[in-house]
């Protein structure tokens, strides 16, 4: 039994969550789990035994604050394990590099759960990489073996319920999956909750499986032109499982009514003592709904209430500035003020200084980025190919800035291209004045909104200027692109919109 782990054991311990090592017997209660756990991470040796039986009894108890996204391939599973609270990091960090040494002499793990044995004996037939992250572990694993693929994707779904309810799922064997199986819905657990959020669209035999893994309710943010040959709701009815459609295309059609409606539909289903299964195209619309539920319905800090939004999928910039707005709204406590740029206090100058400096973060990238469009020849390049640029590329820099300036960011403007270039609602009245220098806005909560003015340049002019210049290929392709478009008839100079950049206050 010795042999058993080989390389899969890396995976089963560095989730952080795995059942690496049965401490505890089905009858001990969790007090006696924490109890247990703490003290031989005092006591213990690191690398002993006892140490890191300690850890996973520990990471059993703080698995509220975990969260895990799987994603199921044709051939694998990737994984992330993560907290933010850096101490539980450590420890699900600690575990797997403590788990990684171990295998490379063996060990008996969980052998009471069928599907932790068997996968053990097939490790041969399982690669597996595994990264250190800042907040947990990230796996890649793999395998060509029919049945070792599906004890796989069985062990990535029972480690998702060890995150969702810690000692409990513990005492329980994993559920299997047979080899042929479907491949299950890529998912997202958080800790505590018993709600699945899906990565992307179910399909029928996955709305099924979804019900045999307990799930009462599938709530869709999809349009239905969406899934135009796909009727979902006919899915959900064949499988017996509850249907509530909440469908908006994008932030500029997120509004009260639903975020109202999100919610109630967790509500009414935690109520009853069930679990959703709550899913868009990729999770970006799941998030707003589930964010203000956990802040206004269960009282979570909105921090945290936004960093799982982030993990199920949400990252549009101007989806959480009007997930923040509606709850600070629902709190009672949404107060915006024109704001001086001469009289700020040195904490606000050190704000709107973040704010220019995230502007010109992705100004400076997607010009770049247009640059390069620009050089290619047509019909890759040109103008032509800068529409493209702006499309695809521009809301994923705009994506990556707010994560790594701890901002909101995007553009807009008063004859959009883009209907998802949308302002947060905060920026409604300052820009109806539309200001042709910077403005700054102060909320009571601390947070600070500054629009920065966009001046149009002679370069721009292929795509935005007189439509009667404008090439034909550029015509083309944003009659393709942009069918709605309002953004041409500018001249060198013209103020074409404007930069929006929310600052969080602490």
């Amino acid at each position: 039994m010795k042999r058993m782990i080989g390389r899969v054991g890396t995976v089963l311990t560095a989730t952080g969550l795995a059942a690496s090592v049965m401490l505890a017997s089905c009858g001990e209660n969790r007090r006696k789990a924490d109890l247990s756990g703490g003290a031989a991470i005092r006591t213990a040796r690191p690398g002993t035994l006892s140490y890191d039986r300690g850890v996973w009894q520990q990471l059993l108890s703080d698995h509220n604050t975990i969260r895990r996204i799987v994603k199921f391939t044709e051939n694998g599973v990737e994984a992330t394990t993560e907290s933010d609270d850096p101490m539980v990091a450590a420890r699900i960090i600690d575990h797997a590099k403590a788990m990684q040494e171990r295998v490379k002499t063996g060990a008996q793990v969980r052998v009471w759960d069928p599907v932790f044995a068997d996968l053990f004996q097939r490790h041969s037939s399982v690669s597996l990489e595994v990264t250190t992250t800042d907040k947990g572990v990230t796996i890649s694993e793999k395998s060509d073996d029919p049945e070792a693929l599906a004890l796989l994707r069985s062990h990535a779904l029972g480690v998702n319920d060890f995150v969702r309810s810690g000692h409990d799922a513990g005492r329980r064997e994993t559920p299997r999956l047979k080899a042929g199986d479907p491949v299950p819905v890529s998912e997202v657990a958080i800790g505590g909750v018993p709600h699945r959020f899906l990565m992307t669209q179910p399909d029928g035999v996955q709305v099924t499986m979804l019900k045999t893994a307990g799930v009462s309710k599938l709530v869709n943010f999809r349009k239905a032109a969406e899934h135009a040959n796909y009727d979902e709701a006919g899915a959900a009815k064949s499988a017996d499982i509850e249907y509530c459609n909440l469908p908006y295309a994008g932030p500029q059609e997120l509004n009260d009514e639903l975020l109202d409606q999100a919610r109630a539909a967790i509500r009414d289903t935690e109520k009853d003592g069930k679990s959703a299964a709550l899913h868009c195209r990729t999770g970006n619309r799941v998030g707003p709904g589930w964010a203000a539920y956990r802040v206004l319905d269960r009282g979570v800090p909105l921090a945290q209430a936004l960093a799982e939004a982030r993990a199920i999928g949400t990252h549009d910039p101007l989806m959480e500035s009007k997930t923040r707005d509606y709850v600070r709204r629902r709190s009672g406590g949404d107060e915006w003020a024109a704001l001086s740029i001469d009289s700020m206090s040195e904490g606000q100058k050190a704000a709107y200084a973040r704010a220019v400096e995230a502007r010109d973060t992705m100004f400076q990238r997607l010009f770049a980025a247009l640059g390069e469009a620009m050089a290619k020849p047509a019909p890759e390049g040109g103008p032509a190919g800068a529409i493209g640029v702006c499309k695809e590329q521009a809301p994923k820099i705009a994506q990556r800035v707010a994560k790594e300036k701890g901002v909101m960011i995007g553009r807009t403007s008063a004859r959009l291209r883009n209907p998802m270039n949308g302002a947060p609602n905060w920026a409604a009245t300052v820009l109806s004045g539309m200001p042709a220098e910077p403005r700054a806005m102060s909320n009571t909560d601390g947070s600070m909104g500054v629009v920065l003015p966009i001046k149009l340049s002679s370069a721009c002019l292929g795509c935005h200027g007189d439509p009667g210049s404008i090439d034909q290929a550029v015509k083309t392709a944003l009659a393709e692109k942009y069918p709605k478009d309002q953004a041409t008839g500018f001249k060198e100079g013209d103020l074409r919109g404007w930069f929006w950049v929310e600052v969080p206050g602490k």
